[in-house]
């Protein structure tokens, strides 16, 4: 034994801390009676060096034990005095926070006689400057996420396995009572068992009322021993089996509050780990709870505004879209797959009664419950004003002024359309919205030419433009968010149009979705709305035949009064046999008349006429290439005028009637029939 040993050893028995002393050479070959006293080892006469420092090392918390035997290693080869910290486990498998303070040991001579350690407990402060770390940063995770269910188990990731083998989240339900929402254990052997707690009421119900006043009256519950009684006596009897293959040895029930009243509980165990939870454990889940209940409430309400928005928007979509022999609309809105980012996309195809379709596709600018409101807005602004002047540019500026006046720090891009099926016509105007795309049938894509600034920054003046559609043609009307997925508009771009140029995605039964999971294989980060216009059985120009029992179509030159006697003919024989009544057949046959005198007096030449009955109400076209004309329905300022009396006769008996410019030249008058 080396000099001075045995004073030595009996000296740091007097020590009121937890001490060791090493030799020369670092192994460590004395205990402290504190040592033995704090772990509850037992001292042995016949203990041996090597089985001191094995016990000092197991006693050392394990993700300690590499860096501390490292840094004694250091610090003696040094020679100098140093200090390590560490957590050493006490009697019950508790883990507490030491400074270890080691010095060398010298004889009168100078000569090293070893080294002694000191270890003095410092986790309360070790711990608060933990939980102002930990606290600090279970801010940031909560904030970081407006999703319910993603806070819910953020907070759990907080809990496991730091401060609990297994949690859950316990939240009062529609019924009052308490249900788990979430739950997560840190062995993942166990994690389907605790999943089949998710979703139910765990408590029996004899018990759960003395819970729930517990929570509210905000008192936090420890259950530092849990035995098999007590499983039987709280759980729910068809969750027991599941509750006692997890074995919880002991628990902590946190309540979470927010603004003044409790919204359910957070739920902490140890089962494998031999710990038991204690009143100083408190101070930790209290303040995390704090910050964890408005994170929750804040979620809940998110999420019910955005259920609200979501709802309200599938209801602002159309029911329908319109499907006429050879003319098929498919559409199709998902929403962004950042549940944040629900917003105010729409798609709309509104048939007018006079047969022709109005298409919209707008963006509102934001997300949220207001974008969709704003959204829903803008959509019944273009759809009252299409009902009394179907025209783009009229559209597009009742909704800019709308916008100005409701929403002034808003913008929405826009897109209207009015597609003609007789004179197979697109005519349309843009808010600066993307430009929508044109397949023919060779497979040869063209993007309309589309300008003008978004609504809410809209100038006047500007005109709408018209385009001839192909005989048999795909239209794509889309929003930013199937392009943009990316971040790389023009890759974005590319993309669309290869997939538009498709014959596969052309001749698809819904071109819409066949283009949404074609251009974004990995799913939106912005909401998408998708709106198809699809040619497949042109309407030729001119033809002189029935083209069914209730579409037919006349040609002829004003001059030939044999084809429109016959044309005349023709078309009160259709409206009697289908069933209309003799005084709506009169009317009938004096709108047609008076039409056809008017292109005779004021556009002689070419005319074509349309009888179209395919929906509730007949339309009568009549196509001129004269001059054009804007229709004025109202009785001429000289009453013994032939000039202008036609038309307000035709306004006057038709149900509705208007007159448009044909893009090429000429004008196109539909008068809309009663039959009763």
């Amino acid at each position: 034994m080396r000099p001075s040993t045995d004073f030595q050893h009996a000296a740091i028995d007097e020590i009121p801390e937890v001490a060791w002393i090493a030799t020369p050479a670092g192994r460590i070959d004395r205990l402290s009676q504190k040592w033995y006293e704090y772990t509850g080892a037992r001292r042995s006469s016949r203990e041996r060096s090597e089985d001191v420092a094995e016990a000092w090392m197991r006693s050392i918390h394990p993700d300690d034990r590499r860096a501390s035997r490292e840094r004694l290693t250091a610090g003696m080869r040094g020679g100098m005095p140093f200090a390590v910290e560490l957590r050493l486990r006490r009697a019950d498998a508790g883990m507490r926070w030491f400074r270890v303070h080691v010095s060398p040991l010298h004889d009168a001579r100078g000569s090293s006689q070893g080294w002694i350690g000191l270890c003095t407990d410092i986790d309360d402060y070790k711990r608060q400057g933990q939980r102002f770390a930990f606290i600090a940063k279970a801010g940031e995770v909560l904030a970081e996420s407006l999703d319910l269910q993603t806070t819910l188990d953020r907070l759990l990731g907080l809990i496991v396995p730091e401060f609990g083998d297994w949690a859950a989240i316990d939240l009062f339900d529609e019924n009052d009572r308490l249900k788990t929402e979430a739950i997560t254990h840190a062995d993942p052997a166990k994690f389907c068992l605790v999943k089949q707690l998710l979703g139910r009421h765990n408590h029996d119900q004899r018990v759960e009322p003395t819970i729930a006043a517990a929570l509210r009256k905000n008192r936090p519950i420890i259950v530092r021993e849990i035995g098999d009684e007590q499983i039987k006596k709280t759980a729910a009897s068809d969750l027991l089996p599941v509750i006692r293959e997890l074995a919880p040895r002991s628990a902590v029930t946190i309540p979470l509050r927010t603004r003044g009243r409790t919204i359910g509980s957070l739920v902490a165990y140890w089962a494998q780990t031999p710990r038991h939870y204690e009143p100083e454990d408190l101070p930790i889940f209290e303040e995390l709870t704090k910050r964890a209940a408005v994170s929750i409430e804040n979620a809940r309400l998110y999420e019910r505004e955005r259920e609200v928005a979501a709802e309200f928007q599938r209801a602002a979509l159309p029911m329908s879209l319109p499907q006429l022999a050879g003319i098929r609309f498919t559409g199709i809105y998902v929403p962004a797959s950042d549940r944040e980012l629900l917003g105010g996309d729409w798609y709309d195809a509104l048939r007018l009664s006079d047969g022709r379709i109005v298409v919209s596709i707008g963006d509102v600018a934001g997300s949220g419950l207001a974008a969709t409101v704003i959204m829903s807005s803008m959509r019944q602004v273009i759809r009252g004003v299409a009902q009394v002047y179907a025209d783009p540019i009229a559209m597009l500026d009742a909704a800019d002024r709308t916008l100005k006046t409701e929403h002034p720090d808003i913008f929405v891009t826009a897109f209207v359309g009015i597609f003609d099926p007789v004179a197979r016509t697109l005519t349309y105007a843009s808010a600066g919205h993307p430009p929508p795309l044109v397949r023919d049938i060779g497979g040869g894509v063209t993007s309309l030419a589309t300008g003008g600034l978004p609504l809410g920054l809209r100038v006047r003046g500007e005109t709408a433009a018209s385009v001839v559609l192909p005989k048999s043609a795909l239209v794509v009307f889309y929003s930013d968010g199937l392009i943009e997925a990316e971040r790389d508009i023009v890759g974005g771009q590319e993309r669309l149009r290869a997939a538009v140029a498709s014959a596969k995605i052309a001749d698809s039964p819904n071109p819409a979705d066949a283009l949404y999971h074609a251009v974004l294989e990995a799913g939106n980060n912005d909401d998408v709305v998708i709106l198809t216009l699809r040619l497949d059985a042109p309407i030729e120009g001119s033809v002189d035949t029935v083209a069914s029992a209730r579409t037919r179509r006349w040609a002829f030159d004003t001059n030939d009064a044999t084809a429109a006697h016959s044309a005349r003919h023709s078309f009160v024989s259709a409206l009697r046999d289908g069933g209309v009544s003799d005084g709506r057949l009169d009317a009938a046959e004096l709108v047609f008349g008076e039409l056809l005198g008017n292109v005779v007096r004021f556009a002689p030449g070419p005319i074509e006429i349309m009888f179209d009955w395919s929906e509730a109400a007949p339309v009568l076209h009549v196509l001129d290439r004269g001059p054009g004309f804007t229709l004025v329905p109202r009785l001429p300022t000289d009453l013994l005028s032939e000039r202008g009396r036609g038309l307000y006769i035709v306004w006057s008996m038709a149900e509705d009637f208007n007159v448009t410019e044909r893009f090429d030249g000429g004008s196109h008058a539909r008068a809309v029939l009663g039959t009763r």
